[in-house]
């Protein structure tokens, strides 16, 4: 018999979308993942603790989704984060290049302020990049990102990182570099 629980709790606040930016690291810099307690991961261990990216992104152009499914191994997620960073421009296409197909875990602050980390060093994200005009003036310019990938399990909530702010916003971290394979 389950335990009398009420889901969502009385005090749930409940928004939509994803905050701030996002921030990667490739999926060769990661040392081991932690198994999560009670859905939770507190650190992620890494090669370097500089080998990462912080990608921001338009406001309202973000979102996470884990698409339940099943086959014949067993039931997994279907996972999917896309998001708009403004304006395709040439001091970044080298970057975004050099990102672009690469595998990566992905942490992510919702709506609601609490922090998720995507992917796993055997099921990382896979990051495909494209471009939009648009078709009127009033259109968003912009590259659209799409981290995607099937995990076994729902991406957890971690502990550890702390996301940069919109305040802080630059379309890449100073920390990130591509030294990684």
């Amino acid at each position: 018999m389950l335990p009398l629980l009420s889901i969502p709790p009385d005090d749930c606040v409940n928004v939509g979308g994803l905050l701030s930016g996002v921030r990667v690291w490739p999926v060769g810099n990661v040392l081991s993942y932690p198994e999560p307690v009670a859905c939770v991961l507190p650190a992620l261990p890494l090669r370097q603790a500089g080998n990462y990216a912080d990608l921001y992104f338009l406001a309202d152009s973000a979102g996470y989704s884990e698409e339940p499914a099943e086959d014949a191994q067993g039931d997994f997620y279907q996972v999917k984060l896309p998001l708009l960073i403004a304006g395709d421009a040439p001091d970044v296409s080298e970057a975004v290049a050099r990102l672009s197909g690469g595998r990566y875990l992905v942490a992510f602050l919702d709506g609601n302020g609490r922090t998720k980390l995507a992917g796993t060093p055997e099921w990382p994200l896979r990051l495909l990049i494209g471009t939009e005009t648009g078709k009127k003036g009033t259109d968003r310019n912009a590259l659209t990102f799409t981290f995607s990938g099937v995990l076994p399990v729902r991406a957890p909530f971690y502990l550890e990182q702390e996301l940069p702010t919109p305040a802080a916003r630059r379309a890449w971290s100073a920390g990130f570099h591509f030294g990684f394979s």
